[in-house]
């Protein structure tokens, strides 16, 4: 039977259409059966009479289909939507698929608020306007959805899944100086939000704000900041303040024309970046610009920035905190703003060698390593290696670190000019002896080659005569080495410096005799202080990161 409006009342919204067009008829009688209304397999290629719907009566119809008792989802596929589809503030109660569909006019879903889902696969739209739109399933953009303009979504919730897995987004519109293709700062997403398969933006792509309660998957796509009349590189991402309850994935070959800006980030699961491209064609980070910027952000679990497509250039993580961190050679590039970085383990996969470590140490900025320098990037790997049991690699990060701070002129710095030079010298002795107190075995080194040293000119001294022994009549030997050991140790009483004591007379014994003394105060003097640092070393009072 063909379906007419004949059966309703010359006051019903719906009347005033007549006479229906042959695609409405068809949409009319699908709504009445809950049926897709079939008007072809494809994307009209033009405006004809038999695939034309008009929006004002699909409008309407969506409006007005639960007085009709009709079905509470609107199925329409290879259509041409002819004028704008407006439902702005409008309660809709029916579901609103369209598949293939052609719409000429952007589709308007301001302050509407939709009782079931909508969905536009493999659709044609100039854009897309639902700034506080309330969508109670999904929104769906996706399957080869194709939109020219601008899609707004500011302020909007949806309750379900927002798709646009394949969505492209084509910024043909050469009206926008400035183009920004989505916009959905403070959306609310209740399920997961995925821009995955194909997702290709050209243009600006923010969610500001935004809070996603799934998880936030946009594997492979591809995002393209728009250049300004200067000829610089806009932002491509926009993510900053983003809450995402679950998982946030940039991975498996994601690719910005453009930096990824996530300020304030929230994530409750990981953060995945492996295998992406940021800054994929190079010029966002040109000069003092940036590819990635996360800042201040929060991830509960892992950041994996494994396997990139180029190297990090000029990315900031000032004050950023993960749980765990996974990277690898191809991770970082030059101008890495680490300061405040906080994480608590290098992940599986990650070097922890002090090599590599170093290396990534060196590529945050000039200034952040000199006039300006920046400890606590430092602190942070010299206390995950250590926590790691990679105390190793901690000590030779620490001792490097040490030299560039004496090498910058921060050692003895809060002294008087003229005393900074004793601090130094104090400092690099240290170093040498004990490695900053990372290294104490090296006084065990330095305590030998001292005391083999010493035994050595006291036997020479011995045979010129320049040490005698105090009970004569006794006809003791002389040993150099239990000597020389008997001054080395502090604290212990060998009794061989009590009975050999320098001679007193002159020429050539006097002055051996002379050389005796001032090597045995030597020996005394080195025995304490190694002693000393010893202590120290092992007490941990010389380590920054310990006294903190």
């Amino acid at each position: 039977m063909t379906a007419t409006l004949a059966t309703l009342p010359p006051d019903h919204p719906l009347a005033r259409f007549e006479p229906l067009r042959p695609a409405e008829r068809v949409l009319l009688r699908a709504c009445r059966h809950g049926d897709i209304a079939r008007i072809a397999l494809r994307r009209p290629r033009e405006a004809l009479p038999e695939n034309t719907v008009r929006a004002s009566f699909l409008a309407a119809l969506a409006l007005h289909s639960g007085a009709q008792r009709q079905s509470r989802r609107i199925q329409l596929l290879g259509a041409w939507i002819e004028g704008r589809l407006d439902l702005g503030e409008c309660e809709v109660s029916a579901s609103l698929w369209f598949f293939r569909c052609v719409f000429d006019t952007t589709p308007l879903f301001d302050g509407a608020q939709v009782r079931g889902a909508l969905a536009f696969p493999d659709c044609e739209l100039p854009g897309l306007l639902a700034e506080r739109c309330r969508i109670a399933q999904d929104l769906s953009l996706n399957a080869g959805c194709s939109i020219a303009s601008e899609v707004r979504l500011q302020q909007a919730r949806i309750e379900g899944d927002f798709n646009a897995t394949r969505l492209t987004m084509s910024g043909n519109d050469a009206s926008l100086p400035a183009r920004r293709s989505l916009m959905a700062d403070g959306l609310e997403v209740g399920g997961d939000l995925r821009m995955t398969e194909g997702f290709d933006a050209s243009g600006e792509v923010r969610f500001a704000g935004a809070r996603v309660r799934g998880d936030f998957i946009a594997s492979a796509a591809r995002v393209n900041g728009p250049v300004d009349a200067t000829g610089a590189r806009r932002c491509a991402l926009v993510l900053d303040r983003l809450v995402v309850e679950g998982d946030l994935r940039l991975d498996q070959g994601f690719a910005a024309a453009g930096s990824v800006s996530a300020k304030r980030i929230r994530v409750g699961g990981d953060m995945d970046c492996s295998g992406a491209a940021f800054d994929r064609v190079g010029d966002a980070a040109w000069g003092e610009g940036v590819s990635l910027v996360l800042d201040r952000a929060q991830i509960a679990g892992a950041l994996r920035l494994a396997g990139l497509q180029a190297p990090l250039q000029g990315a900031s993580f000032t004050g950023a905190r993960a749980k765990v961190l996974v990277d690898d050679v191809s991770t970082w590039g030059e101008r890495v703003v680490l300061d405040g970085f906080a994480y608590s383990r290098f992940g599986d996969g990650a070097p922890v060698d002090s090599g590599f470590r170093l290396a990534w140490l060196e590529r945050q900025p000039g200034a952040h390593l000199g006039e300006d320098f920046r400890i606590q990037p430092w602190r942070r790997v010299i206390r995950v290696l250590r926590g790691m049991g990679r105390g190793s690699s901690a000590g030779t990060l620490a001792v490097r670190r040490e030299q560039r701070l004496r090498r910058i002129g921060r050692i003895g710095a809060a002294l008087p000019g003229a005393l900074r030079w004793l601090a130094r010298l104090a400092h690099a002795g240290f170093g040498a002896l004990a490695g900053y107190g990372w290294r104490p075995q090296r006084l065990a080194a330095w305590a030998l080659l001292v005391w083999l040293s010493s035994a050595g000119f006291f036997a020479l001294a011995e045979q010129q005569g320049a040490l005698l022994a105090a009970d004569r009549a006794a006809g003791q030997d002389f040993h150099p080495l239990a000597y020389a050991l008997d001054l080395l140790l502090p604290g212990i009483d060998l009794h061989e410096a009590s009975r050999w004591l320098p001679a007193r007379g002159n020429g050539a014994a006097q002055a051996w005799s002379e050389a005796a003394r001032v090597v045995g105060w030597l020996t005394r003097l080195f025995g304490a202080l190694a002693a000393l640092l010893l202590l120290v070393s092992l007490a941990g009072w010389a380590d920054r990161d310990r006294r903190r």
